[in-house]
């Protein structure tokens, strides 16, 4: 591991450390670091985590830390996913207040100011906002997370809990918060390293189950870049394409958590996962099929691989009357 550009990390602290956890990110990094570096607040870090990223993004990634001494970078000799590049830079920064920021997306210029000022009159020791999701490949603003005239309201377990419909195509384990690097070390909070997709989910269940207290702003002040867009029908770069959901995975950290859960008495947030990993395997099993589709497959291989999981018959019914609902309509003659 080799860190470099703003020197080696001394006792000095910050208001907030910016995390930016980066993989094959050149084409996006410049935008996402320069957002944050144009933030009202001055008092800032950015840690940029290069996890052995094969295209420019190291190189761009030197390149911004040698233009701004607020800018730190971790070299990692090989990609070993997010929940790593998170916990690595956790364990480097000095600010009292840490914030994630994914590689493909930004901030609006005061969303630091706005969550911490907010984060510290409530006293509590995590904040989120509402986000953009942002069409790439449209160039534009798709909508917001959730309704943004909404007040701003106490993310307490059951309000997360009715958040995470694991179908959505955005929960509230999809929130990008900024927590008290404090209330992280005194509790060991830490993301799951075996998880591949939902870690940032756990990471905010297993906050709340440490008896964390959290801040939800209804104001979107975080734009995040759909990996495949709704308007533009197309992936994002970085996307890695449609078979990137690695469910198993989830689910193998999501065992883990709920075996936590259980021994815990966190009955709520137990029962949350065992939903959880019934909709991944769910979801899994109907990436696979999409993907034996997509390389040819026979209909009877196709139709042997429905009939062996009766788990994702719902899901095939339901997808295969939107194909007929679709055609439908395409075929009604429009009336005059």
């Amino acid at each position: 591991m080799r860190a470099y550009g703003g020197g080696i990390m001394t006792a000095k602290t910050c208001l907030v450390s910016v995390l930016v956890p980066a993989y094959n990110s050149a084409a996006t990094l410049p935008r996402a670091i320069h957002s944050s570096l144009r933030q009202d607040l001055g008092d800032l870090e950015v840690l940029i985590i290069d996890d052995g990223s094969r295209d420019d993004a190291s190189r761009i990634a030197g390149n911004l830390a040698t233009d701004d001494p607020r800018v730190r970078v971790i070299t990692l000799p090989r990609n070993h996913g997010k929940p790593f590049a998170m916990n690595t830079g956790v364990a480097a920064a000095s600010g009292r207040w840490i914030a994630v920021l994914d590689a493909d997306d930004w901030y609006a210029p005061d969303r630091l100011s706005t969550l911490i000022r907010s984060a510290e009159h409530r006293q509590v020791e995590l904040v989120a906002d509402n986000q953009f999701l942002y069409d790439d490949g449209a160039a534009q603003v798709v909508r917001t997370a959730f309704p943004a005239h909404d007040s701003g309201r106490l993310l307490d377990k059951a309000a997360f809990i009715a958040g995470s419909d694991p179908y959505s195509d955005f929960d509230f384990g999809m929130l990008k918060p900024i927590v008290r690097s404090d209330f992280i070390r005194a509790t060991g909070l830490a993301y799951h390293e075996n998880a591949r997709l939902s870690e940032d989910f756990l990471y905010m269940l297993e906050f709340l189950a440490a008896g964390g207290r959290a801040w939800l702003t209804a104001r979107p002040m975080y734009y995040w870049r759909q990996a495949f867009g709704t308007i533009s029908r197309r992936w994002t770069e970085t996307g890695r394409g449609q078979w990137r959901y690695d469910y198993l995975a989830a689910n193998a950290a999501n065992a883990e958590v709920l075996g936590a859960m259980q021994r815990a008495g966190e009955s709520e947030f137990a029962a949350l996962l065992q939903q959880r990993i019934r909709a991944f395997e769910r979801l899994h099993w109907v990436q696979e099929l999409n993907r034996l589709r997509a390389d040819g497959a026979a209909p009877a291989q196709l139709a042997r691989t429905v009939l062996r999981h009766p788990q994702i018959w719902p899901l095939v019914a339901q997808r295969g009357l939107r194909r007929v609902a679709k055609a439908v309509s395409i075929r009604s003659p429009v009336r005059a």
